[in-house]
């Protein structure tokens, strides 16, 4: 035998227990992922039936219950063994965990009051990964279940930016800001700040030194059923009335959903500016939008109307019912202008919805909405279809996603609806007068909320958007 070939025989050798390697490895990619994907399929089947089962019990809070449903759930499809009637981890050869989390403290839904989070996770010994240094792999399945009763969000003022920043909702002015519900007993009407930022530890009880998450200036105050802050507080004693809790855990953004599936342009009318004025058009002339400079009256119709409105000059808008879609340009509100949902100037407000976006054929142009008037602001949210509720929606996927949103009235507000900028910011100015009613809900990146006269907020789900559904939702 020749040294050459005995050579070739150890390359041989080492070539087939390569090669064996590769084969462990493809064995256990194959026959180890697949019995993962089993077993979370396996998880799932407990997971989804006893999210559905545990969130018939949100209306009573009854976390009791919910546990003892989705663990029923959990051992009909094989979990937690006889005699382990409560699902007890420490009870179960395969320390097997059953999770209930109302709300939900992860992800989108973290925080929303509508909803339940039910996870089953269980460790499982592998077969051929174990070759590979990988014994045992860890399998852990969720499923979140919703039960909207008239009401899918319980908040009236959310600032959703979570970052450490400091003010991100503020209430200033010399007023006060009371938050209520409508009908007595409804559970609602709760302000939610995301902000980290904090002046020493939490301790649910505003401080008036340094800064916080939330801010209370001026000589202003604010009343909620609950105030809940991820950082803490800054006011005077006093200035923040209802319970308080800080260092709360941070919520996702409650319309998220809806952010996907916005107001469609295409098979709207183009705006016309008045019935004399241009119809407006994404390109050529009339892109830019309506100049309304004349003093009087003007009466618009819902549409599309590319490049925006600029409003002054003892101008008065009045609207029709429907939905109004800014592509580009904003809306100015200048001088002595005025704009009301009024219908006819003597009836009861209009049921509007403004979706401020980009022009289409630039895909630029977003800009500010400046709903500032100079007496009596009027605004109804549009009241059917599958926007009911909204009123100002800013959309977060266009070109400029933090456009501020402003809306006062010098005289006072008369408003209500769920005004929605999930990126930007909402200031909402109470005005001087007396009377001022805004029967809104912010759901806003940042907010702040105020005048030199109080302004009643009362809570009615009703009257906001919400997602009226029952049943899983992830």
């Amino acid at each position: 035998m020749t040294r050459s070939y005995r050579l070739q025989r150890g390359q041989v050798l080492v070539i087939f227990a390569g090669g064996l390697l590769v084969l462990v490895a493809i064995a256990a990619l194959v026959i180890d992922l697949g019995f993962v994907f089993m077993l979370r399929r396996h998880e799932q089947n407990a997971a989804d039936p006893g999210a559905i089962a545990a969130a018939r019990y949100i209306p009573t809070k009854d976390t009791v219950q919910m546990r003892q449903v989705a663990c029923f759930y959990a051992r009909v499809n094989g979990f937690f063994p006889d005699p382990n009637t409560s699902c007890n981890t420490a009870l179960d050869p395969a320390g097997t965990t059953l999770t209930i989390n109302f709300p939900p403290t992860t992800g989108d839904f973290s925080g929303q009051i509508d909803k339940v989070e039910v996870v089953i996770s269980r460790t499982n010994e592998s077969f051929f990964a174990g070759a590979l240094g990988l014994p045992r792999f860890h399998v852990t399945t969720s499923a979140i279940a919703a039960f909207s009763d008239g009401n899918s969000n319980g908040s009236s003022l959310i600032a959703l930016d979570k970052s450490g920043d400091c003010a991100t909702a503020k209430v200033h002015g010399t007023g006060d800001v009371t938050i209520y519900p409508l009908v007595p007993g409804t559970d609602g009407g709760y302000i939610h700040v995301n902000s980290t930022c904090s002046t020493g530890p939490p301790n649910s009880a505003c401080d008036n030194s340094g800064s916080g998450a939330l801010m209370v200036d001026g000589t202003a105050s604010v009343t909620a059923p609950h105030t809940f802050i991820a950082g803490t507080c800054k006011a005077q004693p006093g200035d923040v009335i209802g319970p308080i809790t800080e260092g709360e855990v941070q919520i996702g953004d409650p319309l998220a959903e809806l952010a996907n599936a916005p107001p469609q342009i295409a098979g709207r009318p183009a705006g016309q500016c008045g019935p004399t004025g241009i119809v407006t058009a994404p390109t050529g002339p009339n892109s830019g939008g309506c100049k309304f400079n004349d003093a009087g009256t003007i009466t618009l119709l819902p549409g599309v109307y590319y490049g925006g409105w600029d409003i002054k000059n003892n101008v008065t808008i009045e609207l029709a019912p429907g939905v109004y879609i800014i592509a580009g340009g904003g809306i100015k509100l200048t001088g002595t202008g005025a704009i009301t949902s009024v219908q006819g100037g003597l009836g009861a407000p209009a049921p509007v919805l403004f979706f401020n976006t980009d022009n289409p054929a630039t895909g630029t142009g977003q800009d500010n909405i400046d709903f500032t008037a100079q007496s009596t602001l009027k605004l109804r949210a549009i009241d059917s279809g599958p926007y009911r509720g909204i009123l100002l929606w800013n959309d977060g996927f266009g070109s400029n996603p933090d456009s501020e949103i402003s809306l006062g009235g010098q005289t006072n507000l008369d408003i209500g609806g769920t005004i929605y900028n999930p990126l930007g910011h909402v200031k909402i100015e109470g005005g001087s007068g007396v009377g001022s009613v805004a029967a809104i809900q912010i759901i806003a990146n940042t907010f702040d909320v105020g005048g030199n006269s109080d302004l009643a907020m009362p809570y009615d789900p009703n009257g906001l958007y919400q997602f009226d559904r029952k049943g899983l939702v992830r």
